[in-house]
């Protein structure tokens, strides 16, 4: 099972890189643009963003995730089944972005009305999306680069056209351009039994689908709310101002949040293969885990060390009180990192009905919490109200994911990486109030340094290093 694992890690490595490319480019755009505009009109972008973010989720119908499996499972049946699915993604778009622009445009004050109104030009762009296709197909390197040209293009467009407060609706234009230029590049790609691509709309094909495909809607509409409630509960009870200290803090997180779902996708397609096997699909999972782990909990030790300086670093003095909220949502790291393993069992076994149980459970803790939390401590409050509702999301997944007979990575496992990870942290402290440039990547070879020396990595002539925890 060692190869089946290698191999997704050697996929994840691929589609990783072009989300981590794409990721670092969109970072630098938003810093940008927190610096350019300021916390509160930044803020307004945040919030018109996580409006249309819920959109999104209808607009995908399910399909981004679900159409992995399904194309992993039967790629002879792609003729037949694109067309449909796009044609009704786009009337889907169509009907809701209209609905959007009528709200955005007589409903909703300036300048967010407008602002939201921009942004909602990118759910046709969704629509039209085939990323799921190429990863359902194992050609991540299409999906990486298609990520790459879309974030390239709106940071480069950001970077030359907004240069103040008034140029704020060049910001979700740029965001428009680049998503259409990355949904082009895809297409152009398809294999060429489904080119030239022509939407239909078949009941035949469609109605069973969404059988199957309206609960990882309503899913991901939940699993959006979790993260980004706080946001619209910030907004309202502590203004836009608080919402972006928040979003600095978060955008930090988002990075390795998208490198997270960009493993689930990676792993899907291996788990639909094996799933009948019980053996081979849990030492996939059981590897999986050791590889996101080893990852994961470093990324957040050395992250809450130096969490005051990397925000003043990238943000500037101004953003400091982003850095507290900022330590809290790094323990999310490792611990979303495990459920989107158990997330990928969930989809792979088709148990879309049990991942929608695990986030209406989460998704209701999080109002709670957030109702009492924010309005008392604020960004602090609502950092604490999400790690606290990742917890419960996490334990629901790994508990399911159990009952289909595939218990989680015993924690002995990770004792390897426990003692890198801790001599990494004190490596950081002990370099202070450094700068980041320095203590991160020092921070970062210490952690190496450490695996390799108490044989977490096994290096073999002509191979690739691999873990050996």
């Amino acid at each position: 099972m060692t190869s089946a694992v290698s191999s997704v890690g050697l996929r994840f490595l691929k589609l990783g890189f072009g989300e981590a490319a794409a990721r670092i480019l969109a970072f630098f755009a938003t810093v940008y643009l927190a610096r350019t505009l300021g916390a509160s009109i930044y803020g307004v972008l945040v919030a018109a963003m996580t409006v249309v973010m819920y959109l999104t989720f209808v607009a995908d119908c399910g399909i981004e995730m679900l159409g992995v499996r399904e194309v992993a499972d039967r790629p002879d049946a792609l003729s037949q089944t694109l067309p449909p699915i796009l044609g009704g993604r786009v009337l889907v778009a169509i009907a809701l972005l209209a609905v959007t622009l009528v709200v955005a445009l007589t409903v909703v004050p300036k300048p967010d009305g407008p602002v939201l109104a921009v942004y909602a030009v990118t759910l046709l762009t969704v629509a039209m999306g085939t990323r799921w296709v190429h990863l359902g197909l194992e050609q991540p390197g299409n999906a990486s680069w298609s990520r790459v040209i879309s974030e390239g293009t709106a940071a480069l467009i950001v970077l030359l056209a907004v240069r103040h407060p008034d140029d704020l609706l060049r910001v979700p234009l740029a965001q428009v351009l680049g998503e259409l230029l990355g949904a082009i590049f895809l297409i152009r790609l398809l294999p060429a039994t489904v080119r030239p691509l022509r939407l239909q709309m078949r009941p035949a094909v469609l109605v069973p689908l969404v059988r199957r495909s309206w609960p990882m809607v309503l899913h991901g509409l939940l699993g959006l709310a979790i993260y980004n409630s706080d946001f619209l509960f910030l907004r309202a009870i502590k203004g836009s101002t608080a919402v972006g200290y928040y979003a600095a803090a978060y955008t930090l997180i988002s990075f390795f949040q998208n490198l997270g779902v960009a493993y689930t996708m990676s792993l899907i397609p291996s788990l639909t293969r094996v799933r009948h096997d019980a053996m081979a699909a849990r030492a996939l999972v059981d590897g999986a885990t050791v590889q996101i782990l080893a990852g994961g909990l470093p990324v957040a030790a050395g992250g809450i060390v130096v969490a005051m300086s990397l925000v003043t670093f990238i943000f500037g003095a101004g953003y400091a009180p982003s850095a507290l909220p900022l330590q809290i949502l790094l323990v999310i790291v490792p611990v979303a990192l495990v459920r989107n393993v158990g997330q990928g069992v969930l989809i792979a076994f088709e148990r879309q009905d049990l991942m929608l149980r695990t986030v209406l459970w989460a998704a209701g803790a999080n109002v709670v919490l957030n109702i009492v939390l924010i309005p008392r401590w604020g960004m602090t409050g609502a950092a604490a109200a999400t790690l606290a509702t990742e917890m419960v999301r996490t334990g629901l997944a790994l508990r399911y994911s159990w009952r289909l007979g595939l218990s989680m990575t015993a924690p002995r496992r990770f004792y390897r990486v426990g003692i890198a990870t801790s001599i990494m942290a004190l490596t950081v402290w002990v370099l202070g109030d450094r700068s980041v440039l320095l203590s991160v990547p020092i921070g970062a070879l210490a952690y190496v340094g450490a695996l390799l020396a108490v044989g977490g990595i096994r290096l073999r002539r002509g191979a690739f290093p691999e873990l050996a925890l």
